[in-house]
């Protein structure tokens, strides 16, 4: 891993998962911010972290609109300075539906929050990383970005293009210094998946804070050599 402390934006990076993130990279000394939405948020993730609390930035920002996204990055590069690593975890998910019952709303609002979101962050980010020959970008897919399943279109659609979007981008910024990678989880160790999956046995699905040490690796000189993969992270799920 990296002794260098680097300036890490995690969007998303109040939730479940984001929180693990970053407090994996708090730990490394790295100089993390966070983009948000509402302000419980924040006020859940001191609670929660009340340890490292006073070492994040936080950024309030819709990260589904490119004014905002930039107006984000900006404050970025005026608090802590030019963006070494980038993180995308703002997501959700919409299943259970058949695609012919689908409402539209319902279809629009997975690709905004999975996929468009992920487009603008890294359309922004990029251009900053590859005048300065640097920069690491890590996008969360997942499994069901891989194969249709009934009752998930516009979920497995998502995923499947921050998956084939990630390729894009690396393939474009290859030669630049960049490093474009993403991660697949199946199913994520939660509070509110075992809540919804009460008959499961969580033991087999995957913490936040493995995947936190994925990522963290994907960001590191030695995954230097790493470019456009899609890295499973299944548990035993």
């Amino acid at each position: 891993m990296s002794t260098q402390t680097r300036n890490v934006l995690i969007t998303g990076g109040t939730g479940i998962l984001g929180s693990a993130v970053t407090k994996a990279y708090i730990a490394q000394g790295d100089n993390v911010a966070v983009t948000y939405l509402f302000e419980n948020e924040v006020e859940r993730f001191k609670q929660y972290n009340p340890d490292i609390s006073e070492e994040v930035t936080f950024l309030f920002a819709n990260v589904t609109e490119e004014a905002e996204v930039q107006k984000s990055f900006q404050e970025f590069q005026s608090q802590i300075g030019p963006l070494d690593i980038l993180i995308n975890i703002v997501g959700g998910f919409v299943g259970g539906i058949p695609a012919a019952e689908l409402e539209v709303e319902k279809w629009d609002f997975m690709m905004e929050l999975n996929l468009k979101s992920v487009f603008l962050c890294c359309k922004t980010a990029l251009p900053e990383m590859t005048a300065r020959g640097a920069g690491k970008i890590v996008n969360v897919s997942a499994r069901a970005g891989l194969k249709g399943e009934a009752g998930m279109s516009a979920y497995c659609v998502s995923k499947g293009g921050v998956r084939t979007l990630t390729e894009a981008l690396a393939a474009e910024v290859m030669d630049a210094g960049v490093n474009v990678n993403a991660i697949m989880p199946s199913v994520i160790d939660t509070p509110a998946n075992r809540q919804s999956m009460p008959d499961e046995d969580p033991g087999r699905w995957v913490s936040p804070s493995n995947i936190a040490k994925v990522i963290c690796f994907l960001t590191s000189d030695e995954a230097a050599v790493i470019n456009g993969a899609a890295i499973p992270v299944y548990g035993r799920a």
